[in-house]
């Protein structure tokens, strides 16, 4: 929102307004310098010269270094010139809740749709995330001509725009630009003291301020109330920021004594509003206060159109603040808490928490922090309470264990899992702690599942929770944010018990837990609901019953929508559910979006476990492409420490996953001894034995298959109809291996029956050659799942993954066309993104998305990006850019 300030302190600068007007003609535009140098007023004149010019404009604030509430700020200024980006609010929590790669690619294609329009970012100093300011970056790439980005800052952000400045496409005005003039030092002088100056007395004040702006404000607000001004131009002298806090007080001292402290009992104030001056002043004419502090320019901002709230200039407050703590910080104290009483009474906690924390009233602090509700939670607000709480004392929190209680949730609903089990076990173990809090403390630990390499530590939580709701059935729970009551700590415990046999690999218990969880009378809770469905999704495609899969995802997503909660990283369950469903029916094509959604959704809140089923479905896809390379950089568990690794059932898979990628490329041997390394754990998985089978068998040694195979046949159903289809595939392997043809054809075609419902197609194009014959050949007298099976083999393509050729038009131009993945690849480079960047979306290490680059720009006959991206175009293998000059 622009501010508006009042126009007595204006002073027309045409000169620089006339270097704004070349905004349109550059993608970026910077001012930097210091405080008080005129930026935000600069700006603003700029901006009533182009009254018809679409702008988007924000005020940037230190709240605003939150990802979350940038974003939402961000697409809401954004809706002012195209209404439709509000729409976009959903994604702006995935990724951090920030600025997300679905997100970012969204508002690309957005963008294109915006006329001739402006952006600006008034006072980013106050940014200093440095993911946030990465986004930013990220946010101009993907802006088209017409966009343009506009930035005022005290200091350059850490965002490298040396590309743009090699092209000279920034404008930038910096401290020595926004430097009054002499003319517009006098126009200054002369508006705020009503008088005009001789010409020497002029040119000392200029000299002395070096044309600062503010300087010269304060000066001159001094001069007003000096008898001899000579004599004090004569002693103004210093630094900047002495000048500043000299002619502050100066200001101060020359007012009236019952005017300076009228400032100063306003000054603690943040926002202020007319009614908020009056009760916490104990006054009423706080309107007339604003109009008689504007008339006499002293440092008052409106910051609303309406000018119903107002501010102090920041350096002005600053001052007014330190002068009141050191005269009296009994009155600070006391003005504080009824700024607090205030905006309690109007159900405005968060302004009321910041005050009573300046004032350092610990107790009312902590009391009205404990008043917020769920929204906390469902709005993924959990930092700033964290922030809260933590900004009291230790000592002073010590002896609160609610407070202790709803920090270790808090902590954990962060992704700080080992700072969460922490506290709340240290509440659990508490000489002091009621049956109540243990059991809410055992809930919630349980509800770490998917953050833990250890899921039977959750587990014994959850059991711990329900024995304890169980033994005592009038239990009375600590009110915690509306979370804790005793049928949503069921749900939760049930719920979570449920997370933890999934990934410690009992799936039948699993899903017994998982549906009990849904019959209890806290699922009416949406984020337990949508959680709990996408958990139970993610369960079924685990184990190939694609159908209830896709079923129970959509109705996850379909509540998510309904409650608002498509941001909210509870929501990955149902997306991994989705991609994982596309991946078993072979539809790499159609896995990538919700693998994405899925990926920013867990990673939004931290949470190990889903990002490490994220990668799993990314190898698999590589696998069914042929991109065994990247299928082995995504399952290398070689540098994986304890507290972030997979949980058993994940780590299983895993390894099954890379010794998949280790036969089909070759390398059956090498898979064998994964498998022997295995057999050193606990319990090896059954995707792992049956890998195993399946690398002897492609070593030529079907003994060791069967023997691998021996084991009881309902080992392998635990997964069914995945695990049961799969054993039954490589028996007909066997049999076709030792000549038993027709046997071969009906283990087969029982395969292909236990699938077919499913559609589970990926587990026949990653078996053999030998197997894929034998369904053509039953596809000759059974049309339907064979033939579709034998389609998704023609389209698969993994030959494409080694340069053989990808079915583009376009690249057939060259001598060694690019693969899939290099394309793919090749889309992403005009987005200026870093390789590490790359290399994270793409999945991959820094060093293969080297490999990758070079072999596009070898491909390409160039030498580097610009160039690459350059051919690329020229071939129609990449869009042209609507910059690039049209060609005939």
């Amino acid at each position: 929102m622009v501010e508006h300030v009042s126009s007595e302190v204006l002073v027309d600068r045409p000169a620089l307004v006339g270097r704004l007007a070349e905004v349109l003609g550059y993608p970026l535009t910077m001012i930097v310098a210091q405080a008080g140098a005129g930026k935000t007023v600069l700006l603003q004149q700029w901006a009533d010269t182009v009254p018809d010019l679409p702008m988007a404009w924000i005020d940037v604030e230190p709240e605003d270094d939150d990802p979350m509430r940038f974003s939402r700020r961000l697409l809401m200024a954004l809706s002012s010139i195209r209404p439709e980006v509000a729409g976009l609010a959903h994604m702006s929590a995935l990724g951090g809740g920030g600025l997300g790669g679905p997100l970012l690619e969204r508002l690309g294609t957005a963008f294109a749709a915006f006329p001739e329009s402006v952006i600006v970012l008034d006072d980013l100093h106050h940014l200093s995330n440095g993911a946030l300011m990465a986004d930013l970056g990220r946010l101009a790439a993907v802006l088209p001509p017409q966009v343009h980005l506009v930035i005022s800052t005290r200091a350059d952000p850490p965002i490298a725009w040396s590309r743009l400045r090699l092209r000279h496409r920034i404008l930038e005005l910096r401290q020595a630009d926004l430097t009054m003039t002499r003319a517009e030092s006098a126009t200054l002088l002369a508006k705020i003291t009503g008088r005009e100056f001789e010409s020497d007395l002029v040119d000392t004040i200029v000299t002395r301020t070096e044309g600062w702006a503010a300087g010269l404000q304060l000066a001159a607000l001094t001069l007003k109330f000096q008898e001899s001004p000579a004599e004090f131009v004569a002693e103004l002298s210093g630094s900047e920021r002495l000048i500043a806090e000299y002619l502050a007080e100066e200001v101060l001292d020359a007012l009236p004594e019952r005017g300076r402290m009228l400032l100063l009992r306003m000054a603690p104030l943040d926002v202020m509003t007319a009614e908020l001056v009056d009760h916490v002043l104990e006054r009423s004419d706080a309107r007339q206060v604003f109009e008689r502090l504007e008339h006499e320019s002293l440092f008052l901002v409106a910051i609303d159109p309406q000018r119903t709230s107002f501010r102090f200039h920041h350096l002005f407050r600053d001052l007014l603040r330190y002068r009141l703590r050191s005269e009296d910080p009994a009155e600070k104290r006391r003005l504080l808490g009824r700024a607090a009483d205030f905006h309690l009474a109007r159900g405005e906690l968060t302004p009321a928490i910041e005050y009573l924390l300046r004032a350092a009233d610990w107790d009312r602090a902590l009391d009205a922090i404990m008043t917020r509700g769920s929204d906390i939670f469902e709005r993924g607000e959990m930092r700033t309470v964290i922030r809260w709480i933590t900004s009291v004392p230790e000592h002073v929190r010590a002896g609160r264990l609610d407070v202790q209680l709803e920090l270790g949730i808090l902590v954990g609903m962060a992704g700080e899992t080992v700072r969460a089990v922490d506290a709340l076990d240290r509440v659990a173990r508490h000489p002091n702690a009621t049956s109540g809090e243990r059991v809410t403390a055992d809930a919630w630990i349980s509800a770490t599942a998917q953050w833990s390499a250890r899921p039977e530590s959750t587990l014994r939580a959850a059991e711990r929770a329900l024995a304890g709701l169980d033994a005592e059935p009038g239990i009375v729970l600590p009110d915690l944010m509306r979370l804790t009551t005793p049928a949503l700590m069921r749900t939760l415990a049930t719920g979570s018990g449920g997370r933890s046999q999934f990934l410690l690999g009992d799936l039948a218990e699993a899903e017994a837990w998982m549906d009990r969880a849904l019959a209890t009378d806290g699922m009416s809770y949406p984020p337990f609901r949508v959680g709990m469905l996408g958990s139970l999704a993610l369960l079924h495609a685990w184990s190939g019953r694609t159908v209830e899969a896709e079923l129970l995802a959509v109705e996850a997503i379909g509540c998510a929508r309904a409650t608002s909660l498509l941001s909210h990283p509870i929501i990955a369950d149902a997306h991994l559910a989705q991609a994982m469903t596309a991946y078993e029916r072979g539809r790499s094509d159609v896995a990538g979006p919700p693998l994405e959604y899925g990926v920013i959704s867990a990673e939004g809140n931290g949470r190990t476990q889903m990002s490490w089923i994220a990668r799993l479905v990314a190898a698999h896809l590589a696998g069914l492409e042929g991109r065994f390379d990247d299928a082995l950089e995504l399952t290398d568990l070689s540098s994986t420490d304890a507290a972030s690794a997979p949980a058993p059932a994940v780590r299983g898979r895993i390894v099954a996953a890379r010794m998949s990628a280790l036969r089909r490329s070759g390398r059956a041997e090498s898979a064998l001894r994964l498998h022997e390394v295995e057999r050193g754990t606990l319990r090896v998985a059954p995707s792992v034995v049956l890998e195993a089978a399946a690398a002897a068998l492609a070593a030529g040694r079907p003994d060791a298959a069967k023997l691998l195979l021996s084991d009881p046949a309902e080992r392998f159903r635990g997964e069914r109809p995945r695990g049961e289809a799969h054993r039954l595939v490589l028996r007909g392997w066997i049999a076709a291996l030792e000549g038993a043809r027709p046997s071969a054809l009906d283990l087969v075609g029982a395969a292909l029956g236990q699938a077919e419902p499913h559609g589970l197609v990926a587990l026949f194009l990653e078996s053999d050659p030998v197997v894929l014959d034998l369904v053509q050949e039953h596809a000759k007298g059974h049309a339907g799942f064979a033939e579709q099976v034998l389609h998704a083999r023609g389209t698969a393509d993994p030959a494409g993954a080694t340069g053989a050729g990808v079915r583009n038009e376009a690249n057939h131009g060259l001598t060694d066309p690019l693969t899939e993945r290099e394309l793919e690849i090749l889309a992403f480079l005009p987005d200026h993104s870093t390789t590490a960047e790359l290399a994270r979306m793409c999945f991959v290490s820094v060093n293969t998305m080297k490999t990758h680059t070079a072999h596009i720009y070898r491909k390409l006959e160039v030498s580097g990006r610009s160039a690459a991206v350059a051919r690329a175009r020229e071939l129609g293998l990449l869009p042209l850019s609507r910059s690039d000059p049209v060609r005939a």
